[in-house]
């Protein structure tokens, strides 16, 4: 039987936060490949599909997609400029700003290998504190410099300043009337020629070209919200996208493949299977908080294996830490300041 996006995701019985926690998993074991053994680490998918997917990317995917698809029904009720960019603001950067003070001025200020008084009078320690407010800076004096990988201590953080744009581009094209279902459709176009071109030029910068995918993941989100109401979500549909997956890896056409079927097998994944995990995260979604404090536990963990260890080590060891962060995140932080928020409405 075919269900209708639009019905389908009109309620909280889905498996989004289901979905969103296994995405941080990913993050967490893509990453413990580069930590522990060095740039050239790599995990499975990346290695079955030589390089053009991780396990992490495909996560960011996840997360890309469904904030495009929920936040074009928030822009789209009308509240204005203030009330949209606010909630965006809340969701972001309080637990951000805690997890790069706690970076900062605990862990860095406890690992680091220069005197405590050199530490905290060198000018990159204050700078880093610029990842509060997405001015993207990766070391800290002295920290982690004789792992594996690098010295860098959050490397998870740069796709926030992107999605912040993408927030900005949701509420662009809203304000300009781009999102109405009679306008939308004639947006695809130029952006598949876009995405091409872009894709083209920054060839040789493959940090913004890690960018695109992001992006165009969360305009595919908008377009299936837009059409939500033509969008039939049927098993047979998604069997057809995962042999399109395959195919386009094969071909080595991924970058593409997955802007173009990934989409309708998350949004199956998440509103059009029989049986719903709804209430896996209803109480804690932890899944962001795991997100920014993965990467410098990780690191902290291969500091204290030497410098070098097995991924799969790293990974076991650090997902209790993780997953413990990431609930106290949610509970003192997430939570306090959403209930602050209210009680001033």
């Amino acid at each position: 039987m075919k269900i209708v996006l639009e019905e389908a995701s009109q309620d909280r019985n889905n498996n989004l936060n289901i979905l969103r926690f296994i995405a941080a998993v990913m993050v967490v074991f893509c990453h413990a490949y580069p930590i522990s053994i060095g740039g050239e680490g790599i995990d499975a998918l990346g290695d079955l599909t030589n390089g053009q997917i991780h396990f992490g990317s495909l996560a960011v995917c996840i997360f890309f997609f469904f904030s495009g698809f929920f936040l074009n029904r928030s822009v789209n009720r009308g509240y204005g400029a203030y009330r949209y960019f606010k909630a965006r603001c809340i969701r972001i950067f309080p637990c951000l700003i805690v997890v790069v003070f706690a970076c900062t001025f605990v862990l860095g200020s406890f690992v680091t290998s220069c005197r405590r008084t050199e530490y905290f009078t060198n000018v990159q320690t204050y700078e880093y504190l610029l990842n509060g407010i997405l001015i993207l800076r990766h070391n800290l004096p002295g920290v982690f410099e004789g792992n594996a990988y690098n010295a860098t201590v959050n490397g998870s953080l740069w796709t926030l300043p992107v999605e912040f744009l993408c927030y900005i581009g949701c509420y662009f094209f809203w304000r300009i009337g781009l999102s109405k279902k009679r306008v939308m459709g004639y947006t695809i176009p130029f952006f598949v020629l876009g995405y091409v071109v872009m894709y083209i030029i920054l060839a040789k910068n493959t940090l913004l070209q890690s960018a695109l995918r992001p992006c165009g993941m969360f305009y595919c989100g908008m377009l299936f919200d837009t059409y939500r109401s033509r969008i039939h979500i049927n098993a047979s549909y998604v069997l057809v996208c995962i042999v399109g997956l395959i195919v386009s890896a094969y071909l080595e056409i991924l970058e593409f493949g997955t802007i173009l079927f990934l989409p309708y097998i998350l949004t199956y994944i998440v509103f059009g299977t029989k049986k719903k995990l709804y209430w896996f995260g209803a109480k804690h979604e932890i899944s962001y908080g795991m997100y920014l404090c993965a990467w410098p536990v990780q690191q902290t963990v291969v500091m204290l294996f030497g410098g070098n260890m097995d991924p799969v080590i790293n990974f076991l060891i650090s997902m209790p830490v993780i997953m413990a962060i990431g609930c106290l995140l949610n509970v003192i932080i997430e939570k306090r300041i959403i209930r602050f928020m209210e009680s001033k409405k």
